[in-house]
């Protein structure tokens, strides 16, 4: 993570000094700020930390430039000056970065904002241990101990798709009711207490790549991991635009959601092909590539083109191309759509299983 630290006074200055080495030690980038007369004065004498100062006036303007530029904001002093650094630039708390207060000798760490998925209340609890200070945790399903779903997707690399719906699970869990979950992969046997396996409930989880079913809009939130890898070929001189066309039919013909997607695979003769490059960088994923040889040796049973076995060296380029691609993060992959060609360019879909409650 990229953490920005910012400190007011000169005894704030020796916690900013504290929390720097302790975020560089746990390899995260820390970049320590300084503000106000008494903070660069120490700041300035001391060379054993660099720092940025920030100029009087420009607190609202350097808190919207770290909202775009860190993971993570750590305000050393009161919480009113963090509160009005803030209030301009609050967007979603899916996008929102972490932010945290510390007071000035270190007493105590203090997430207020995105404590689940950007990460505050576990980086707090991290830094209060390793300072010798208290994390006061403010959110409810934490005090409480209570399973909570923002926490779970973000450990998981899960996608919420309705932050509504996921509110909702959390009241129903401290209300004390069960919320069911389902999945298309295997669930492991530390399921938590507050759920109930394969079981309707009035709020429910589905862990799944497809597309939502119409029924389920109201009582299902859909959590969706990052685990398809598409194998595409094509023609020589396809463009961008006709590839997208075809990526957006088939994934709609095969009600796969998009934001499944982690990766585009396919063999080394294509790694520089125009349209399939640029459309790869569009759709903002690795482009994975692989020799004949490599395809070969790709697990499974695949139905073999002699054409396409003349022309590159292996009989399967696509399915093989996108189980290769889900083994890279993970021992188990498996074909969730096979190849399907249509004007020039072919696709199919692979995945890797997550590890869910295990």
């Amino acid at each position: 993570m990229k953490i920005s630290l910012l400190c007011f006074t000169e005894r704030g200055f020796q916690t900013e000094k504290k929390l720097t080495e302790i975020l560089r030690t746990e390899a995260h980038t820390a970049c320590p700020y300084v503000m106000g007369k008494y903070a660069l004065q120490a700041a300035s004498m001391d060379h054993s930390v660099s720092f940025s100062p920030v100029r009087e006036g420009g607190l609202s303007t350097w808190t919207g430039e770290r909202f775009e530029d860190s993971d993570a904001i750590l305000f050393i002093g009161a919480c009113g000056i963090a509160v009005r650094a803030l209030a301009p630039h609050i967007r979603d708390k899916r996008t929102d970065p972490a932010v945290l207060v510390a007071d000035e000798s270190g007493k105590y760490m203090i997430p207020i904002l995105s404590g689940h998925l950007g990460g505050a209340n576990g980086l707090a609890a991290m830094l209060a241990e390793r300072l010798g200070a208290e994390a006061i945790i403010t959110t409810a399903t934490d005090v409480n101990r209570k399973f909570a779903v923002d926490v779970f997707a973000k450990e998981h690399g899960l996608i919420i798709d309705s932050m509504k719906l996921a509110k909702e699970i959390s009241a129903e869990i401290l209300a004390g009711s069960l919320v069911g979950v389902f999945s298309d992969f295997p669930l492991g046997s530390r399921i938590p207490a507050e759920l109930s396996r394969d079981t309707i409930c009035g709020r429910n989880l589905r862990i799944t790549v497809w597309k939502k079913e119409k029924e389920e809009k109201d009582r299902m939130l859909k959590l969706i991991p990052r685990c398809v890898a598409l194998g595409i070929g094509c023609r020589r001189g396809t463009s961008k635009e006709k590839i997208r066309e075809m990526y957006s039919q088939f994934l709609e013909e095969n009600r796969l959601d998009p934001r499944s997607v982690w990766a585009v695979a396919s063999i080394d003769l294509k790694s520089g092909e125009p349209g399939l490059c640029e459309f790869t960088k569009e759709l903002g994923v690795p482009f994975l590539t692989y020799t004949a040889e490599e395809l070969k040796e790709a697990p499974g049973a695949y139905e073999e083109s002699e054409f396409v076995r003349s022309t590159t060296g292996v009989g399967n380029v696509c399915e093989r191309a996108a189980v290769l691609a889900c083994m890279e993060g993970a021992k188990k992959a498996c074909v969730l759509v096979k190849k399907h060609a249509a004007c020039g360019v072919t696709l199919a879909a692979a995945c890797f299983y997550p590890e869910l409650f295990a």
